[in-house]
């Protein structure tokens, strides 16, 4: 096997609470920019993209209990898309699955290369479940436009969080539960507290 391959033991991405707090502040932030298809379907639109990120942490567990979240992933992307679609959504928020697909290869190719927790292979992931954003805004009747605008003010951000987190957690070996708990919280909040300022400026453009 080439040695610059992840070995199988690489941490699971869907236990990563980071990336469940950027994909989560992304669909809400999506929704809340909806136009005149309307919150719901916009929002179901959104969901659609978590049941992508499952699928995709399955394949990155594979050999390993992969199949169950598989189904459980794909269930939810067809469910809530098709449920999406059903209220209304803009079918052309399904072309931002396609826009996804760049920054989640390239996170999977520096992630063979480099380890998944390196600093590109990470921030390429973030982009890729940041688009989860004009893909809600999108389905819900936003101008295109202002979805790509809410594209470009959260992924940055949100990679930048990521990277930030991961230096002091790789700085200060052997952090207890505990802290990692405190850290996890205010990355939270400052992810919260940056997505409302986000869908301000949106509003007013």
């Amino acid at each position: 096997m080439d040695r610059h391959l992840v070995d199988r033991a690489a941490p699971d991405p869907a236990r990563a609470h980071g990336a469940w707090v950027y994909l989560g502040m992304s669909v809400l932030a999506g929704a809340a920019s909806a136009g005149g298809k309307g919150w719901y379907a916009a929002l179901f639109a959104g969901i659609g993209f978590v049941g992508v990120f499952l699928v995709a942490s399955a394949c990155a567990l594979y050999p390993r209990r992969w199949k169950g979240r598989f189904l459980t992933g794909t269930g939810i992307a067809l469910c809530a898309g098709g449920l999406g679609l059903w209220l209304g959504a803009d079918p052309w928020f399904l072309a931002y699955a396609s826009v996804a697909l760049f920054p989640a290869s390239a996170a999977v190719w520096f992630a063979t290369r480099e380890g998944i927790q390196s600093p590109l292979a990470l921030a390429f992931a973030v982009i890729a479940l940041t688009a989860s954003a004009p893909a809600a805004a999108c389905a819900g009747g936003t101008d295109p436009a202002l979805g790509w605008l809410l594209l470009f003010l959260l992924a940055p951000f949100f990679a930048w969080r990521t990277l930030t987190v991961r230096r002091r957690i790789n700085e200060r070996h052997g952090m207890k539960r505990q802290e990692l708990r405190r850290v996890g919280l205010r990355e939270a909040l400052i992810a919260a507290g940056w997505t409302a300022f986000a869908l301000v400026l949106v509003h007013i453009v």
